[in-house]
């Protein structure tokens, strides 16, 4: 007997329960016929017994420890696969889900048969104002872009094919998961999300952005100032690491040179502006200490 599609929606949690709360009744109220998977790292605030308590049939994974992040996801991914799910819906706990929301990129993945990733237009919580509506990837330059980021909503409701989906909402087939892996987790956090997109274009998916699905964000409520881009000295570690090195993981060799440049002559002054601008003490520095330690860590390779 044929059986229809069993989306599961899959968050990550660490000390912030009442922002995951949040998060799931916007998954379980306004988009019914989910199940949720919740993967606590290793939290010390009491989330666990908040959302036992909140939401007595969801699942609950609990680790000793914080694991990152995208360990953390992937742990919920396996989970989810292994209840049956046919559809992973991967969302930041830190953001909610628009009514309707997963009905909508369901049928966009219906609509674009090709399509394994989909995500909706995200906005900055409580505004009009667009955080990720669909993302473009350069790869010679190893620079990915958020092209209408910032930008006031104009009411443009066109699904288009995009290089990347942020994995703050992405809805994901369970067998792109199966054909090209889990999220790397060599990233730890940040670029996890574009690396996923590109090894899935690489076997013949595509990624959509679907801007009638909607949902908002806190951004940088977990890791850096929340409603800001601002570049934390934390954000910005991961950020000088991982773009690096996925330039090298997407190109290797004499091939990765390119990228390299990129890296080099275009994002290291870009943000050394941009934190300049910010006022952000220390966060420059550690920008260059995770660019350099992804540079050994390509040289050794």
């Amino acid at each position: 007997m044929a059986t229809g599609p069993r989306p599961y929606a899959v968050t990550v949690n660490w000390n912030r329960a009442e922002d995951t709360v949040q998060c799931v009744r916007s998954i379980v109220e306004g988009n019914p016929g989910v199940g949720v998977v919740v993967v606590d790292n290793g939290s010390t605030d009491g989330s666990m017994s908040v959302l036992r308590r909140s939401f007595p049939d969801i699942e609950l994974i609990e680790n000793q420890e914080n694991l990152g992040y995208t360990k953390g996801a992937n742990q919920g991914v396996r989970r989810a696969l292994e209840r049956g799910a046919t559809h992973v819906l991967m969302i930041n706990n830190d953001a909610v889900a628009g009514t309707g929301m997963l009905a909508g990129l369901m049928e966009a993945l219906e609509s674009h048969p090709r399509a394994g990733i989909v995500g909706p237009k995200i906005y900055y919580s409580g505004t009009d104002v667009i955080w990720f509506d669909g993302g473009d990837y350069y790869v010679w330059l190893g620079v990915s872009t958020h092209p209408r980021m910032d930008r006031h909503d104009d009411g443009r409701d066109q699904e288009r094919r995009v290089d990347f989906i942020t994995g703050c909402v992405m809805l994901v087939k369970a067998e792109v998961f199966a054909n090209v892996g889990l999220f790397d987790e060599d990233f730890i956090m940040y670029m996890e999300d574009l690396d996923l997109c590109l090894r899935a274009r690489d076997q013949g998916y595509e990624s959509w952005s679907v801007p009638k699905a909607t949902a908002e964000h806190q951004v940088s409520l977990s890791t850096g100032i929340a409603g800001s881009n601002r570049m934390t000295p934390f954000r910005s570690y991961y950020y000088g690491r991982n773009m690096l090195l996925l330039t090298y993981k997407r190109r290797k060799g004499l091939r990765a040179l390119p990228g390299l440049y990129g890296q080099t002559l275009l994002l290291i002054p870009y943000y050394f502006m941009l934190i300049t601008v910010q006022g952000t003490k220390g966060a420059f520095r550690q920008y260059m200490r995770g660019y350099l330690h992804a540079l050994r860590t390509v040289m050794r390779a």
